[in-house]
């Protein structure tokens, strides 16, 4: 339910070290006592969701037994129970929603089975034959970890590493649909082709439109019959969280509502004129709104943040915590948080116009956020856009690096939704239930096929909102109107700002956002807490990146944490540049 690891033992072969450790790893982080199984050939270890004092693993006479960590959703039933999974495991992909890992011994066979669009990230290592849904627990077991300049530099610019890699080279993010197949002296990673979207579809508007709404009621219908009232979702001025308040209320839920920012914030005072017009009540939380923690307290606020990130997140750990209370909090009374990440596929995301983009192109308007400047001499930035650019090609299962535009739609999805959304939805899983209704495969399938003219200045997902709920439609957005009607000229002429600005140049948008800083940083990033937090300050970054160069807040905060990150592994940590 919560999380899980497991390591391969052959005949005679003592692992209990390992397991020791790992399990003292999953008890740091929160994890209370797990449910074992000692089976011929490794050892299985099954936790609890934060939230729950049950381990959901479902055991047979015959040793055999079934247990899903993450959230599984079925068409017809609702929540997926371990033991639908074990009895449909040849049908398990067709018939299951949601984000999850499913460890499965049938006949004497294990395996772990992952969800269609791997948005659950389960670590491995194939030379200790050991997987975790932890990355912080596996890396506490391993006898060596080395960071690489790549995954270095693609945390502190992107806030995730991409692609099936992590922070370190010896833990493995395992790919999308994978199989783990589980013996005494071996993990197996079965890798499927996955289906490419390249051609948008020929089919109707309205027939496509169609298609998108159920596809979503399927997903939404699952999600009423277990939950009911028992859901919780944010509110704010855009797109994606006022399309899943339609379908919630389209399938006659009542969502606990809540919305993030201070009382003055855009998005509150839309999300307070819905609520109001509608009836509802409305949280408003202010993440920033709490005492101010003394910078010796921080120490212990910085490593629980380590902890609830396990190990590395977007934001770093130079902050208040609030997020993890609110990650808690979501899920209180046994309710599910749902999570409007990868909406953007109804949209033009990438906002670019209607054409092939070679890879690099790509990688040039969403993962150029870095000025060489703030370098020093031993970044490669070549060799950076080039790794990026194998994990693409990997992922496509394909050399050509020319990209037809609906492929580059479905790269939204699989590339950088799964990077950045599968991390934040693993980790809030630990706590409770959660769901990501648009990160679905055969949402990933059918919306990277819209053509795009349907989803330019946000006209296809506006249209999905008045299909499902008018009333909801009609109120105005962070856009400056409402969804009621197709797009204003205003904001189609803002739009095409952007559509027209070339990928090269796009580069160096970052450049000229983030020119110059004055004093010293602000908050919880201040010179008292970086001393108490890390004395000394930065060490082993410094041979990459000339930090006091650094001017983008976000950035120097992941700087920070990756340093105290490899201070907390210790020496067994070494760094490749």
């Amino acid at each position: 339910m919560g999380g899980f690891f497991l390591v391969c033992s052959g005949p005679h072969e003592d692992r209990q070290d390992e397991v020791t450790r790992l399990q003292g790893a999953f008890a740091e982080l929160g994890f209370a006592s797990p449910e074992m199984i000692n089976a011929e050939g490794y050892v299985f270890c099954a936790y609890p969701k934060f939230q729950s004092r049950s381990v959901g693993l479902k055991r047979y006479p015959n040793s055999d037994f079934a247990f899903v960590c993450g959230t599984c959703l079925s068409d017809g039933i609702g929540l997926a129970p371990a033991a639908l999974l074990y009895e449909g495991a040849a049908a398990i992909r067709e018939e299951v929603m949601g984000h999850y890992a499913a460890v499965l011994k049938k006949g004497g066979r294990t395996e772990i089975k992952l969800d269609g669009f791997g948005g659950y990230h389960l670590f491995y290592n194939l030379e200790a034959r050991i997987v975790s849904s932890s990355f912080y627990a596996i890396c506490s077991v391993l006898p060596s970890l080395t960071l690489s300049q790549q995954s270095a530099c693609e945390y502190v610019f992107n806030g995730v590493v991409s692609g099936n890699e992590t922070l370190f080279g010896e833990v493995k993010l395992a790919p999308i649909q994978a199989r783990i197949i589980v013996s005494p002296h071996a993990l197996e990673i079965v890798r499927p082709t996955l289906s490419v979207t390249r051609t948008f579809t020929l089919a109707k508007r309205d027939a496509s439109f169609r298609e998108s709404i159920a596809l979503l009621d399927r997903y939404f219908g699952a999600v009423a019959r277990s939950f009911g009232d028992r859901v919780r979702c944010a509110l704010s001025g855009g797109y994606d969280s006022r399309l899943i308040l339609a379908y919630l209320r389209r399938h006659g839920m009542k969502p606990s509502v809540y919305v993030y920012g201070s009382a003055r914030e855009r998005d509150v005072l839309l999300a307070q004129e819905i609520a109001r017009g509608e009836d509802f009540p409305l949280d408003v939380i202010d993440k920033d709104n709490r005492p101010i923690i003394p910078p010796m307290q921080f120490t212990d606020t910085a490593h629980r943040n380590f902890l609830a990130t396990d190990g590395y997140g977007y934001a770093g750990i130079f902050h208040n915590g609030a997020e993890t209370e609110e990650s808690a909090r979501r899920v209180l009374g046994d309710t599910i948080a749902i999570n409007g990440g990868g909406g953007e596929i109804f949209r033009n995301f990438f906002y670019l116009l209607d054409r092939g983009y070679t890879i690099r192109e790509i990688l040039w308007s969403f993962y150029s956020r870095f000025d060489p400047a703030t370098c020093t001499a031993a970044f490669d930035s070549e060799g950076y856009y080039r790794s990026l650019e194998r994990k693409v090609i990997n992922l496509l299962g394909s050399d050509d690096r020319w990209l037809p535009r609906p492929t580059v739609e479905w790269l939204y999805h699989s590339f950088r939704c799964r990077a950045w959304d599968g991390k934040v939805d693993s980790i809030a899983g630990r706590y409770g239930f959660t769901a990501m209704p648009y990160l679905e495969r055969s949402i990933t399938e059918q919306a990277s096929a819209l053509p795009l003219h349907w989803k330019n200045h946000g006209a296809c997902e506006a249209e999905l909102i008045r299909r499902v709920d008018s009333r909801l439609a009609g109120y105005r957005s962070s856009y400056g109107h409402d969804f009621s009607r197709s797009p204003p000229p205003s904001r189609r002429l803002s739009d095409y700002w952007t559509y027209l600005r070339p990928p090269w140049l796009r580069r160096y948008t970052s450049r000229l956002r983030h020119f110059r800083r004055s004093g010293d940083w602000p908050g919880y990033l201040a010179l008292p807490y970086r001393e108490a937090v890390l004395p000394g300050g930065a060490v082993i970054l410094r041979r990459l990146l000339q930090i006091e160069h650094v001017v983008d807040h976000a950035q120097y905060a992941r700087i920070l944490s990756l340093e105290y990150a490899l201070r907390q592994f210790g020496n067994r940590v070494s760094v490749a540049f």
